[in-house]
């Protein structure tokens, strides 16, 4: 478990930012969206319009706070053995994947395991991909989970590229927006 906190550590995900500083980010993010939606605070926040009518019941639906803290702070966990820098940059192919092996390897829980898979989902699965998840692969507190991690993410990494007006932002906003949508249409109805 050390020498993978410590490669993680030793690893640049960006400029300025090893690999466990930016789980460190997320995990507070994450934590400030969870306080902020038990304070009906969520202002401070660039989320979609429907958010606040499902944030009570999507923090009511996440994992305990324990498995949210591994997730959060290890869900890029494989990313030092699966780094690759060519010209264009630097890369980390299949990282979600190689993540959960690497977790697992270390005897890390299978619940944060199935998470830290999963973490790209939201980011890239289509609706059909998605329904497929909820019917048959994921739990409640599994698509909760991730669903609030992912909006804490983008806002963690917000500053790394451009701020909440940049087009990388609402791209991923807009992304979330859909699946999240889906989501909390699945699990607790239509509330438009």
């Amino acid at each position: 478990f050390e020498s993978m906190v410590m490669q993680m550590l030793h690893c640049e995900q960006t400029r300025g930012q090893s690999v466990y500083q930016h789980g460190q980010s997320v995990r507070e993010y994450f934590d400030r969206l969870c306080h902020d939606i038990q304070q009906n605070a969520l202002e401070d926040w660039k989320l979609p319009k429907w958010f606040p009518l499902y944030a009570t019941d999507l923090f009511n639906h996440i994992h305990e706070k324990q498995v949210t803290d591994l997730y959060t702070l290890f869900h890029d966990c494989g990313k030092p053995a699966c780094r690759i820098e060519d010209e264009t940059g630097v890369h980390f192919p299949n990282h979600a994947a190689v993540s959960q092996a690497v977790w697992l390897s270390v005897g890390g829980c299978p619940v944060v395991g199935k998470l830290i898979a999963n973490d790209m989902v939201l980011h890239i699965a289509s609706s059909e991909e998605i329904s497929q998840k909820l019917e048959f692969d994921w739990s409640i507190e599994d698509a909760c989970s991730l669903l609030v991690v992912g909006f804490a993410e983008i806002h963690s990494n917000a500053s790394l590229f451009g701020g909440v007006e940049s087009v990388s932002f609402k791209t991923k906003l807009t992304r979330l927006d859909r699946r999240g949508k889906q989501i909390c249409k699945y699990y607790f109805g239509d509330r438009r």
